[in-house]
């Protein structure tokens, strides 16, 4: 049975629906081959009051740190990344990475179509192209908690209990 990608009208009345993650916020690390130091959180949604088990949300957040290999130190900055899916299709995100780029799918009508976008934070909007198209954020959002709101605002959604920061009870060293 194949299953179709939602259209940008079914996302724009998912967004109406009120939702409520199932989980409360906790983070737990994630393994990468690429970076060390993720941590990830994710949670099944309610749409009301009905569980769906095809709506997820999912985020990550790389702290701060610092690499040393033989005499070089090297600064990787925070990261961290948030979006909520229907079934795999991610129809809305936020990310903040410095460095990164996102090159847009050609989408009549947007206004950064075709463009590559370099921001230091962008959106991911669902469109005929799907999650191929982000917009910049600007300013960008620095802080975690700001982006959860940001997110939470534009899709409807509420956090099962207070918003919990990875780095909580945590001691920063200095570098």
């Amino acid at each position: 049975m194949v299953i179709s990608k939602p259209t940008k009208d079914d996302v724009d009345a998912f967004f109406l629906l009120r939702k409520t993650l199932l989980r409360e916020m906790e983070w737990v690390p994630s393994p990468s081959k690429k970076a060390s130091g993720w941590a990830k959180f994710q949670s099944f949604v309610y749409l009301g009051t009905t569980l769906s088990d095809e709506v997820d949300f999912r985020a990550q957040y790389r702290a701060r740190t610092v690499d040393r290999k033989g005499a070089a130190t090297i600064e990787i900055p925070e990261a961290f990344y948030m979006s909520i899916w229907i079934r795999n299709n991610r129809v809305y995100g936020i990310d903040t990475k410095p460095k990164q780029a996102h090159t847009n799918a050609v989408v009549e009508g947007m206004p950064f179509s075709g463009l590559i976008i370099r921001s230091l934070t962008h959106e991911h909007i669902w469109t005929i192209a799907a999650d191929d198209y982000v917009e910049p954020i600007d300013p960008p959002i620095l802080e975690l908690e700001e982006a959860f709101e940001k997110f939470c605002t534009r899709v409807n959604l509420l956090l099962n209990g207070p918003f919990s920061h990875p780095l909580k009870g945590q001691t920063e060293q200095l570098i």
